[in-house]
């Protein structure tokens, strides 16, 4: 019964180290990159609007000229 006991007590430690290290090493790392990433995408999306804006405006000019009159 001692060495289950045994092998649960270095279970439960290890499981404490592993968490730890998660938590302290590669979840900060993780966020960093994922917060670049969405900056990143971020600024992809506003180029893909304003190129979006600036092609409908070439469409659809602010003063249409006046429709022919008969």
């Amino acid at each position: 019964m001692d060495k289950f006991e045994e092998i649960g007590r270095r279970l439960d430690e290890e499981l404490t180290r592993l968490r730890r290290y998660v938590e302290e090493e590669v979840a900060p790392e993780t966020e960093r990159r994922t917060a670049q990433f969405l900056r990143e995408v971020s600024e992809k999306l506003t180029q893909a609007a304003s190129k979006l804006e600036s092609r409908n405006a070439a469409r659809n000019p602010q003063n249409p000229p006046n429709p022919p009159t008969s």
